[in-house]
Order: structure tokens, then sequence, then C-alpha cells
């Protein structure tokens, strides 16, 4: 699972979903086998999507872009301890407060 750190909560779902989706720094080849992407503010899960894809970013050169579709999942709302300071990031397990 792909854990995004957000800065900010956008005020619409579309609008999270686009900062969800593109511009991070993470190596393409760890993203093998990962299916999913969970959107975080400050330790609350916003959102999860499921990944229908990703490359290269158009617009910053470096970093990667996903294509994503918002799934139903009994994450949303929950609040979980990470100790990764990086926006981006594999997770195998989640811990929940």
């Amino acid at each position: 699972m792909v854990l995004i750190k957000v800065n900010e909560v956008p005020t619409t779902k579309e609008g999270l979903k686009e900062r969800t989706r593109r511009a991070w720094r993470i190596n393409p080849s760890r993203l093998y086998g990962q299916d999913t992407v969970i959107s975080v503010y400050r330790g609350q899960i916003l959102e999860v999507y499921k990944i229908l894809g990703y490359g290269a970013d158009a617009i910053s050169e470096g970093r990667i872009a996903f294509e994503l579709e918002e799934i139903e999942s009994d994450l949303r709302g929950k609040t979980i301890v990470t100790k990764t300071s990086n926006p981006c990031t594999i997770v195998e397990t989640l811990e929940f407060k």
C-alpha cells in the first residue's frame, strides 16, 4: 500500500484526488505490486484509491504521477500511526490509534 501524506486538505473530492495523484518522489521499482493508495492528513486517512497506473509526472521532472480510482474502504476516517516523515512511502501494515 502506498501512503501519501498531504499537507493540506483540498475542499473537494476531486481536489484531494488531484493532490494525491501527482508529483511524488519515489523509485518506480518500489511501486511494483502496489495496488492501493491512502491519502493521509495528520494521521487521519482521508481517502482510499485503487492504482490504475503510474508513470513519470508530465509537469514535475523526476516525479511520479498515479492514475487513481476512488474505492470503498473501511480505512477511511481511521487514524494511523506512522513513523516516516517521507510524504510518499510504501507501508506493509497499518497501526491504528
